[in-house]
């Protein structure tokens, strides 16, 4: 073989030189740049030894002998990149890398054809072909990736955003390839999370896994909890079908007290455990264990890095029964740790894993590492564990739960390891090619003309374009207004999500957005609704945490002459709005770690009643006639609430609403006076409660604004405070709603009511947030500006959330 040198003072010249030398089916070997020019090394693919040239013989020993990779039609371009990883990295394991001599050959095998040894020269000449090749396909797809982050300002930051989260970098290239042409980060941020949870593995139900027969083994790096989680799945095998019907075994005769532990563990649930050392005591004992007997084996920790890791796979690969294997991924542990510990265990050569067991996702700082690493070996997720307490902290969660809690960060947790802004755009900068001048006149001309279309007043003047961008952010910043966004953009493609998975996630949003130990405020209501001709009611229920922070719409139910509708299901008879409330009310302190207070308007004295022997939180409004029982002696509230002992509330109370209930609350002062009050019913003991109320007095002269009484339990009893806002909130939220009502109208048969309904609540409690919320000032004022006024009123607040949205949409374009 012959390798010539070509040299050049350009590129384009060298390769001249080569085409004249070698023709067109020259094979270059390496291109670099020296002193004084450009220098290629190439030779002629003809003049390549016979062994070093691929031949159909080759070629069809590879398609032989190479397993194909399982049928990954369907899959998005990234889901098959990782079903393909998956699979290769399951077939090293089987392939083993001694050489197959004669005698392993089966009889009348037909002899391997010889080839002789290739030359030192030909083997080096194909190395630097496949380095050439390797770097040429991985420059090409920097190229395209590149490129696909400067046509789309939502990939960098949904980039970003992922990466924060813990994802890693393989994941997301694959992943945002796919990614649609969107309307703004929100939405990019709504698909991403559609795609995770699409994709991410998980266990179907629980009763998959626990069938009658069921030997699990759980595997996993020293220090991840197994023997724990091990412990967790035990009691929830005994609580399905008691103790009789399950055996522990443990391989753990390493660490000092392993075996001690689990047999602690076993008395508490009264089954037998077992110490195994070897594969043949590992038989003996499953050979007494009766064939509907649950199996679970502890196995000693091993680093990924140990070449006892396939010697413990043959451990339980040579059980003489079939052992389903689950990985324990520390979800605490870095990404690249994670993808470490999966590939050498999938790689082990035992039994391939059934899927995965994410354990001490409390101790982690984000959860996207772990996920990450399920979603690309193809590992179901069957459980995590939260928490080191038996059996309470192991818990079965969706693929929406899981990608849901990925997605919230740790308020406490500042990002160290992941590109800031800053970072992306300084990279972005380096390769961010020059705006055409025709692209310049273009946006300039949006600038100069769009705000003066939408926002010019009598004046002559307008808003700027920088100004509407800005109320666009502080939009895609408002979880209210952007889920909002989120159901309006839905329906005006045409596919409004169905009322079970929207409150589904609204709830979980809703969840996710308290803090730690912060007990929530519920606020129901019920308005009257005009269906399609048909009159109706509507009862819907609010989140809200401290501070007055709306958090979403939670709870929808609607009737009309013909039934009652809610998500739990459909009735004939429509039960009675307090049986309604009740109802209402369960649901939404379900799946709360701190019990929520609830506010409502009237309600009997049955429904109070209940409510505090049920130990809930209750708020109840009360018009000033109602009738109480003070100091054993018959009175109305108006009466008893002028005995009172009055103090101020702090002024900054309201600062997160810049209209209280309609009145300017910096100009008021606010007074709140409570004492005990009981409840009288015939045949009845007295019900204890307390009575509170809140004025708003003008400072200036005294004057009682406006009044408002209220009853609350005795369970769980607030602050003068927060039962002053809990009060506000439930009049203004009364008010919204009633906004959005004509929503509901107008539906023309398009979306059934429920859903609709969800939409209406959201949208309504929006429209609130805007007008109220003083961070929302800007976006507020350029609404204004766009419906021809300088200040946005509560009954422009509906079309002005509308404009806005519209306006979000103009601007991505």
């Amino acid at each position: 073989m012959n390798i010539s040198r070509f040299f050049g003072a350009t590129n384009r010249e060298a390769m001249r030189q080569v085409r004249l030398a070698l023709g067109s089916e020259a094979l270059i070997i390496s291109n670099k740049r020296v002193n004084g020019g450009v220098e290629i090394l190439a030779t002629d693919a003809t003049s390549l030894p016979e062994a070093a040239q691929p031949t159909d013989d080759a070629a069809d020993v590879g398609a032989v002998y190479t397993p194909s990779a399982p049928s990954a039609a369907g899959l998005p371009p990234y889901r098959q990149s990782a079903a393909a990883a998956g699979y290769a990295a399951s077939q090293n394991a089987a392939a083993p890398t001694r050489p197959v001599t004669p005698s392993a050959m089966p009889a009348g095998a037909p002899a391997a054809p010889t080839q002789a040894p290739a030359s030192p020269a030909a083997a080096e000449l194909a190395g630097a072909l496949d380095e050439l090749k390797g770097s040429l396909e991985s420059r090409m797809d920097e190229l395209l990736w590149g490129n696909q982050l400067r046509r789309s300002p939502q990939a960098i930051t949904l980039f970003q955003g992922l990466l924060r989260f813990g994802f890693s970098t393989t994941l997301l290239r694959a992943m945002l390839k796919t990614l649609p042409e969107l309307a703004g980060s929100r939405a990019a941020i709504q698909w991403a999370r559609g795609e995770l949870i699409r994709h991410l593995p998980v266990l179907a139900s629980e009763a998959d896994l626990w069938q009658p027969g069921l030997a699990l083994a759980l595997v996993g790096p020293t220090g991840v909890g197994k023997t724990t989680t091990i412990a967790k799945l035990a009691a929830r095998c005994v609580r399905r079908n008691g103790p009789d019907s399950l055996v522990l075994l443990t391989t753990d005769t390493y660490r000092i007290g392993a075996h001690e532990q689990l047999k602690i563990y076993g008395q508490m649930l009264r089954v037998p455990v077992h110490v195994v050392q070897d594969v043949h005591e590992l038989r003996r004992v499953l050979q007494t264990v009766r064939p509907d007997q649950t199996v679970l084996i502890d196995n000693v920790g091993i680093s990924q890095r140990d070449r006892y890791v396939a010697d413990q796979a043959a451990l339980l690969a040579g059980a003489g029964r079939r052992v389903e294997r689950l990985l324990a991924l520390n979800a605490s542990s870095h990404g690249d740790t994670l993808d470490e510990v999966a590939r050498s265990y999938v790689r082990d050569g035992g039994t391939p894993l059934r899927g995965c067991i994410i354990t001490k996702i409390d101790e982690a700082s984000c959860l996207g590492g772990a996920l990450d690493t399920a979603i690309r070996y193809r590992l179901p997720i069957h459980y995590v564990s939260n928490g080191q307490k038996v059996p309470e902290n192991l818990l079965f969660l969706t693929a929406a739960e899981l990608v849901d809690r990925a997605l919230v960060p740790l308020q406490s947790v500042r990002t160290q390891f992941a590109p800031t802004e800053a970072d992306l755009a300084a990279l972005m900068s380096i390769t961010q090619p020059e705006e055409s001048a025709e692209a310049v006149a273009e946006r300039r001309r949006q600038q100069v003309l769009l705000p003066q279309l939408l926002t010019q007043s009598a004046r002559g003047d307008s808003l700027g374009l920088d100004q509407l961008r800005a109320a666009v952010a502080l939009l895609d910043e408002d979880s209210i207004l952007a889920e909002g966004y989120d159901l309006w953009h839905s329906r005006a493609a045409g596919q409004l999500p169905a009322a079970v998975g929207a409150i589904d996630h609204l709830r979980r949003v809703a969840r996710m957005g308290l803090a730690e130990g912060e007990a929530a405020l519920v606020v129901h209501d019920r308005q009257l609704l005009s269906w399609q001709g048909r009159r109706g009611a509507w009862c819907a229920a609010a989140c809200f945490g401290g501070d007055a922070r709306p958090l979403a719409a939670t709870a929808q139910q609607a009737g009309l002459a013909d039934g009652w509708y809610a998500v739990q299901g459909a009735q004939s008879v429509a039960p009675s709005a307090l049986d309604v409330l009740h109802q209402q009310i369960a649901l939404e302190s379900e799946g709360l770690d701190s019990a929520p207070c609830h506010v409502f308007e009237g309600g009997s004295q049955a429904l109070l009643r209940a409510l505090s022997a049920e130990g809930r939180v209750w708020l109840s409004a009360i018009s000033a006639r109602a009738r109480i029982y003070q100091d054993g002696e018959a009175c109305v509230a108006s009466a008893a609430a002028q005995r009172l002992a009055y103090q101020p509330l702090d002024g900054g109370l309201f600062a997160s609403l810049r209209a209280p209930a309609g009145l300017d609350g910096a100009q008021l002062a606010w007074w709140a006076g409570q004492a005990p009050a009981e409840l009288h019913l015939r045949g009845e003991t007295a019900l204890p409660v307390r009575l509170f109320c809140l004025r708003a007095v003008d400072p200036l002269d005294g004057r009682v604004v406006r009044v408002w009484h209220a009853l609350q339990g005795m369970a769980g009893a607030l602050a003068p405070g927060p039962l002053a806002m809990a009060l506000v909130l439930r009049q203004e939220c009364h008010a919204a709603w009633r906004l959005a009502t004509p929503w509901l109208a107008d539906a023309q048969g398009r979306e059934p009511l429920l859903d609709r309904a969800v939409l209406a609540a959201q949208l309504g409690l929006a429209a609130w947030r805007l007008v109220q919320a003083p961070v929302l000032a800007p976006a507020a004022h350029a609404v204004a500006r766009m419906l021809g006024s300088e200040t946005l009123t509560a009954r422009q607040s509906p079309a002005g959330l509308l404009k806005l949205y519209a306006l979000k949409e103009l601007l991505a374009v």
